[in-house]
């Protein structure tokens, strides 16, 4: 299976900017005093792209914060919300949407959604709305609360670690 090789990210200016690679043993990624970190024990490379407003810019449909890639080979698409659940959920989908047709994509896509506040329901409602998500957009979406957990690439994904 080939795998598409990203592009220089100095090509185009505004990617230079958006997008930074690293092989840290942990990313912390956060926005407005929400987190998540991404655990990397074996230095797999990582690429951060800041996608709203950056890597992104035009300003119809939701947009998703971040766009995490490890290793070549899994993209986490990553919304941080303090409050607005329904709210997430667009911007995510959004981005899976257009993010699916990207060049620089990699393999397997996986949406993240961590919130600051507690919601209502959030706990009881978020397995089902994982499952929905499954089952419309053949992706795994993960919604986890702030400093809940620190998150594995392949489990994320599904897989095995």
């Amino acid at each position: 299976m080939n795998r598409r090789r990203p592009r220089n990210p100095q090509q185009v200016t505004h990617e230079g900017e958006c997008i930074e690679f690293c092989s840290r043993t942990s990313l912390l990624v956060e926005d407005e005093g929400i987190g998540a970190t991404f655990v990397n024990p074996r230095r797999k490379e990582l690429r951060r792209i800041k996608y709203d407003k950056c890597y992104f810019q035009a300003m119809e449909g939701g947009r998703a914060d971040f766009i995490i890639g490890y290793d070549r080979d899994i993209d986490v698409i990553l919304e941080l919300k303090g409050s607005d659940l329904k709210h997430a959920l667009l911007q995510v989908t959004d981005t899976l949407e257009r993010w699916k047709i990207e060049e620089i994509r990699y393999e397997q896509i996986v949406c993240l959604i961590v919130y600051g506040h507690t919601f209502p329901r959030a706990r009881s409602n978020r397995g089902a709305m994982e499952r929905d998500f499954l089952d419309m957009h053949h992706s795994f979406l993960r919604i986890r609360q702030y400093g809940e957990e620190r998150f594995n690439f392949r489990k994320l994904a599904g897989r095995s670690t």
